[in-house]
């Protein structure tokens, strides 16, 4: 009989890491902030509460660590899918697809939930501001990769804080506002007003 692989220490500790932070996040997506205790997650992740307590002492250092892990998830299925765009495809309507699409993860409602009791909890607003804004400074480098045509001068971070913004206020009201324009009207809208900045007609120098 083959001898079993024993795993190392770090491999344990990542293995129940990757648990808890799993668990937080489908916690938070089905229970919202509030209902998401570190006892919660430790039962749902199948892992004791001293080992929950050992890596993330607090639940906030847990949820933030969760919403991380969200993000590099995200980052990485979007530049897997970028990547896939054809040649001679409408690059920046992809790229808004895209990007919507992340937003509308299911797992994105655990950020939702996140920033809006960050409001009010200045303990979690410490732990998720830093992660937030590394991840928007990746977004942006992404955005300079993809788009190096409008990579110079203020215009491409403007234009993609705009994308940002309205997006995640789209995520935030989709499910509760049923009438007006659909989300696909409303990602036509974006690409007319960052077009310019993003894809230049040819031969149209970038401010």
């Amino acid at each position: 009989m083959p001898t079993a692989v024993r795993r190392t220490q770090a491999e344990r500790s990542a293995a129940t890491q990757a648990k808890l932070l799993d668990a937080a996040l489908s916690c938070l997506v089905e229970l919202g902030y509030a209902g998401t205790t570190t006892i919660v997650v430790a039962e749902r992740a199948g892992v004791s509460r001293g080992a929950q307590l050992h890596h993330f002492p607090t639940r906030a250092a847990l949820v933030a660590a969760a919403v991380e892990h969200l993000y590099a998830q995200l980052t990485e299925a979007y530049q897997t899918a970028f990547a896939r765009v054809p040649r001679g495809a409408d690059r920046l309507r992809a790229a808004i697809e895209l990007l919507w699409s992340m937003f509308t993860e299911p797992r994105y409602a655990a950020v939702l939930e996140l920033f809006t009791a960050a409001r009010t909890d200045a303990e979690l607003r410490a732990h998720v501001r830093p992660i937030a804004e590394r991840h928007q400074a990746n977004v942006y480098r992404l955005a300079r990769r993809y788009f190096p045509e409008a990579a110079h001068g203020r215009g491409l971070d403007e234009a993609l804080t705009l994308v940002l913004d309205a997006m995640q206020g789209m995520a935030s009201t989709r499910a509760v506002h049923e009438h007006g324009p659909t989300a696909a009207a409303r990602l036509a809208a974006l690409h007319r007003l960052v077009a310019p900045t993003l894809a230049p007609p040819r031969g149209r120098r970038v401010a």
